[in-house]
């Protein structure tokens, strides 16, 4: 015990009496690390450029000359963490991206990258691509989880990309296709890739989210209620099913690739053979030949939604259809019954009967404290 108080602040012997020396300090961050030294002098000299590099401003080096851990590295452990946890979908779509990263840091020492690098990068992904925010906020997303995902398994001890802060989404565009885009679209699909075409009709008679439909199965169309099952993972503890009715043309898009196929198996499948796993390569394509502006997969879901509430679905049961976890994410598209609010008039009037029409007194004042109770007295 002597021997331990005698020795410098921040210097340690992890075993007494072991002579090997360890460091404890805090970071330019203020993350708490400990260090294996050796010798009392290494130890001194180590925790001493330890503080010269906060002082500057510089998170340490701590990894052995020539075992520096790349970020491609980490880029390989996030995917095949995402393959073991997530749909084929969601897995796809993240190699997508962080394809675009490992291109751009990936030859990079891990420990060397910095948040400051990251955000400048992104911004400069967001102007060349024209990302709008929510883009730019799932690359960041998907940047934290390689980090995420290496600190876990102790190859990095802090997340450079934690705290990035997100940008504002505008979640209210609610772009649809009208019924002429809608025939373009459908002639140009069933013209390039007759074998999809099922897959883009399902999308729009159920408002199925893409991976929702990619990781739709054979069986999951109920012939005797005349509703098909949705696997829903998108809302963290939702309902693991909900359940959307089938209007012909969807019950037709769904038993063309089912065929006589054996309940359980993919329903979506490419044209080779095997799963399929996305919808740009084949869907975007077609857009860019029918002409439309502002169309991607999602606008297939907006369709769907808007249908719905221009036919006159209550917004509740169109906010079930779509498994949206509450009614205000619904109501981006209430403004497409606008005959609601004549309904509301003529609800709330329907109480007075025929005296609303003749008595009527425009001399009493409603503004006024019970202005309007003295009105609906005098009726």
């Amino acid at each position: 015990m002597e021997k331990e108080r005698s020795l410098p602040r921040g210097v340690f012997e992890k075993v007494p009496g072991s002579g090997i020396f360890w460091i404890r300090y805090t970071d330019v961050q203020g993350r708490l690390r400990r260090e294996k030294a050796g010798s009392l002098g290494t130890a001194n000299k180590l925790l001493a450029s330890r503080r010269t590099a906060k002082l500057q401003g510089k998170l340490p080096e701590t990894g052995r000359p020539g075992k520096a851990i790349l970020v491609s590295e980490l880029i390989d452990d996030a995917l095949r963490h995402a393959q073991a946890q997530d749909s084929a979908y969601h897995a796809h779509d993240l190699k997508l991206k962080l394809d675009r990263v490992r291109a751009a840091f990936g030859r990079r020492a891990a420990q060397s990258i910095r948040k400051s690098e990251i955000i400048d990068w992104l911004a400069s992904e967001a102007r060349k691509h024209h990302w709008k925010p929510a883009s730019r906020n799932r690359y960041a997303a998907a940047i934290s989880l390689v980090f995420r995902v290496a600190v876990e398994d102790e190859k990095l001890p802090f997340n450079p990309a934690a705290g990035i802060r997100r940008l504002r989404e505008e979640n209210q565009r609610t772009r649809f296709l009208s019924p002429d885009e809608e025939g373009k679209l459908t002639a140009v699909i069933r013209r390039r890739f007759p074998d999809y075409l099922p897959v883009f009709l399902l999308a729009l008679h159920t408002g199925m989210r893409t991976s929702e439909l990619l990781r739709a199965r054979v069986g999951d169309y109920d012939r005797k209620t005349g509703k098909m099952l949705v696997r829903q993972k998108k809302v963290r503890n939702s309902p693991a099913f909900r359940y959307v009715p089938l209007t012909p043309i969807g019950v037709s898009s769904y038993q063309q690739p089912a065929g006589k196929r054996k309940a359980g198996g993919p329903l979506c499948r490419k044209m080779e053979g095997g799963r399929l796993e996305d919808t740009r390569y084949w869907f975007d394509p077609c857009v860019a030949e029918a002409g439309l502006v502002n169309c991607v997969w999602y606008t297939l879901r907006h369709t769907a939604a808007s249908s719905w509430v221009m036919s006159g679905v209550p917004l509740a049961a169109v906010a079930l259809f779509l498994g949206h976890q509450n009614i205000s994410m619904t109501m981006r598209y209430s403004h497409l019954q606008p005959e609601n609010d004549e309904r509301a008039v003529a609800a709330l009037m329907s109480f007075y009967g025929d005296r609303a029409g003749n008595e009527t007194d425009t001399t009493t004042d409603t503004s006024t404290p019970g202005g309007f109770q003295q009105a609906a007295k005098s009726l």
